[in-house]
């Protein structure tokens, strides 16, 4: 019999962020430029070369939540042009950041909510 050593993955940290499409579309109108530079990451500039309220509610739900699971120091909008978010099937998605002070790297994964105007997002980091 041959016995396989299972790995438990332990849960290190979970976030959650929500915000409202009318906010960011006001946020959007007013300060899109800078959104663009100091937020997304030069993949996702790339990605989209107009940034809609909804992706960018989505980025921005994804981002923040991932940061609150992984219980690190305020780090600026710098910060979150290092963290890297994959679309996975239907409202799922994978992060990874590697921290700019510490050089810790973090993966974890999300799902994306919506309820009337509010979009949101859950994330979970595990060790």
């Amino acid at each position: 019999m041959l016995l396989v050593k299972q790995r438990i993955a332990t849960l290190r940290g979970v976030g959650v962020d929500l915000v409202s499409r009318n906010r960011v579309k006001q946020f959007l109108s007013r300060h899109g430029d800078y959104v663009r530079e100091r937020f997304l990451n030069s993949s996702e500039r790339r990605s989209f070369k107009r940034l809609s309220p909804q992706d960018f509610a989505e980025l921005f739900t994804a981002k923040e939540a991932f940061f609150k699971a992984c219980g690190e120091a305020w780090m600026g909008l710098e910060g979150f042009q290092g963290m890297r978010m994959k679309r996975c099937q239907g409202d799922h998605f994978e992060m990874e950041w590697r921290t700019g002070t510490t050089n810790k790297l973090y993966r974890g994964e999300g799902h994306f909510f919506r309820s009337g105007d509010l979009v949101g997002a859950q994330a979970m980091i595990w060790r």
